[in-house]
């Protein structure tokens, strides 16, 4: 009897022991393994445009966002899906950049509802446009860069009217132009990684609309 009841506590407890965390069809268990034996690296780098003329310096893209997140094929797939079909329309391409922005938000939320919100890494380019984000353990990670630039840009007369062109009921205030970066880096042996990021090196450019529901129209 005693041993029956030893056998069924012990069910007990390995049915609440957690299970490694799996987002987006990765292992977050082996990051977690990297860090606990202090196997741990960095990312590194500068985002600029490159100069115009040979007199004049580089322009550092301050503010830049820079997130480093657990490599996923899966997300790797998604941004290149939607980068291929941005070429297909132009409502494609208006598409796109806020598109890439949702899947990076997907994945990141996806990490910390799995409890793996620690291989979330974000920072931001300082004004000499470098950026640097460390504690990585050791494994295969993708950087994100997206720089934005507000512009305004008041919609024609004609905006709402073009079927399938614009939504219905909202008129066009502005518009972000959206530069973003993608990389995969390997993390290994403590070394860091170093990266330059130019606007001649973009992984895509596009646009992320601002819109304004229409008033009595």
């Amino acid at each position: 009897m005693i041993a029956r009841n030893l056998g069924a506590i012990w069910l007990v407890m390995i049915a609440t022991i957690p299970c490694p965390a799996r987002s987006a069809g990765i292992d977050t268990q082996s990051y977690r393994a990297a860090a606990a034996s202090g196997a741990v690296g960095s990312v590194a780098g500068r985002i600029y445009e490159e100069r115009k003329r040979p007199q004049t310096p580089d322009l550092p893209l301050a503010g830049a966002a820079v997130t480093v997140l657990p490599k996923s094929d899966d997300v790797l797939k998604r941004l290149e899906e939607i980068k291929r079909t941005s070429r297909n329309s132009a409502d494609e391409y208006r598409a796109a950049g806020p598109s890439i922005l949702a899947v990076r938000r997907a994945y990141e939320k996806e990490l910390w509802e799995s409890g793996a919100a620690d291989l979330v890494k974000a920072t931001t380019v300082d004004a000499d446009g470098r950026f640097l984000v460390s504690d990585l353990p050791a494994g295969q990670w993708l950087v994100i860069a997206t720089h934005s630039v507000k512009i305004d840009k008041p919609a024609d007369s004609g905006a709402t009217k073009r079927k399938g062109v614009y939504t219905a009921k909202t008129h066009l205030t502005g518009f972000q132009r959206v530069t973003v970066w993608l990389r995969e880096v390997t993390i290994a042996n403590g070394k860091p990684e170093t990266l330059e990021l130019t606007d001649r090196s973009a992984w895509f450019s596009g646009v992320v609309e601002e819109r304004a529901p229409d008033a009595g129209r």
